[in-house]
């Protein structure tokens, strides 16, 4: 593999996004631990914080396979499952483990709960099932991928992402075993609930330079539409028409690629990388992982106002997440119990990607 520039965009894109998923889960604790003494003009302000913020798990789904087709245009590397099922799948099912373990009250209650974290998804790390999922698809498909047109394969994905989320969204759960819950989230965890972002994730990484080529031509419309896509879901929010409170919804198939060509365009002609960003792309995965942890012992803060606590809770989540993995760092068996850091570049100008990238999220 030839070398060649980092793109350092993608360690926006990471750092954005796992800001944005400490956000929602932190708006979260803060409207339950002030349920019955928040102000409407707060719970407001919070709620359209969240929503801003939902395009975080969508945008990590994009980067993984952004990053796939990117830097493995002829096909995986020998040992490519095997490292991530270390490094990735023993992680989740640690912390699926401490779930179960810390919001189960009894042993039938742990171990119903420990299944569903395991192979329903059922706590906040079922994202990696949905990634070893394209893993597996981005093996098997990418000769086709790369054979066929990408307005069509990314046109036909969008079509099948809007009919399997829209079924969920319009229609209610059956009187069937786990029926509520598949409605409720166990449908989040098959490939068609997030397809669009893996194919345009392999095109805009196969075809990088082009993709950008025509989102600068285009830039003064683009900067527009991540305003426009969020007031369309404020709109269907606030009237009541898409009610579903999370990232799989309709409406995010527009917002979340709107803001993705946003935050390339802003970071395109960046020469440097803050430390922060940089920082916290290093951090992605463990504070994916860790960060409701620590959110679900935050305890309410008796005269502290409801978004100082809101803050409070996300420097809380990710300062004690970073920390975590600074004290676990010299245990042999941190990367696979915790997660592994990803790298970062010590010197921005240039490194080999095969050595930026080696695990994927």
């Amino acid at each position: 593999m030839k070398e060649s520039k980092v793109i350092k965009e993608i360690y926006w894109l990471r750092a954005l996004a796992c800001l944005a998923v400490v956000v929602t889960h932190a708006v979260n604790t803060t409207l339950s631990n002030y349920e019955y003494s928040i102000g409407q003009y707060e719970e407001y302000l919070l709620i359209a914080f969240r929503f801003i913020a939902f395009f975080g798990t969508p945008v990590f789904i994009f980067i993984s396979e952004f990053l796939l087709a990117h830097s493995y245009p002829n096909g995986v590397p020998k040992g490519f499952l095997i490292k991530r099922v270390k490094f990735l799948l023993a992680p989740f099912a640690f912390m699926g483990l401490v779930f179960a373990f810390i919001t189960a009250d009894t042993l039938q209650a742990f171990t119903r709960q420990l299944a569903l974290n395991l192979f329903i998804g059922g706590y906040t790390g079922y994202f990696i099932l949905i990634i070893f999922q394209f893993y597996l698809m981005h093996m098997i498909a990418q000769r086709f991928l790369e054979r066929s047109s990408p307005v069509k394969v990314i046109g036909f994905s969008l079509v099948i992402n809007v009919i399997y989320l829209g079924f969920f969204h319009m229609t209610s759960p059956p009187a069937m075993f786990l029926g509520e819950y598949i409605w409720e989230r166990g449908h989040w965890l098959p490939v068609f609930g997030w397809l669009f972002y893996f194919t345009l994730g392999y095109y805009c990484g196969r075809h990088y330079h082009a993709v950008m080529e025509q989102l600068l031509q285009y830039r003064k419309i683009i900067y527009g539409l991540p305003f426009l896509s969020i007031g369309l879901v404020f709109f269907l929010v606030r009237y009541d028409i898409l009610t579903v409170v999370s990232s799989k919804r309709i409406d995010y198939l527009l917002y979340t690629p709107a803001l993705i060509a946003v935050i390339l365009l802003l970071t395109y002609k960046l020469k440097r990388t803050p430390p922060l960003i940089l920082s916290v792309s290093k951090y992605s995965f463990n504070i994916y992982l860790l960060h409701t942890v620590f959110l679900y012992y935050l305890p309410p803060l008796a005269n502290v106002h409801p978004v100082l606590y809101f803050i409070m809770a996300v420097a809380f989540s990710i300062a004690a997440s970073v920390l975590v993995v600074k004290l676990t760092s010299s245990a042999a068996l941190s990367p696979y119990l915790i997660g592994k850091t990803l790298p970062i570049p010590r010197q921005q100008p240039s490194i080999r990607r095969n050595k930026i990238f080696q695990l994927n999220l």
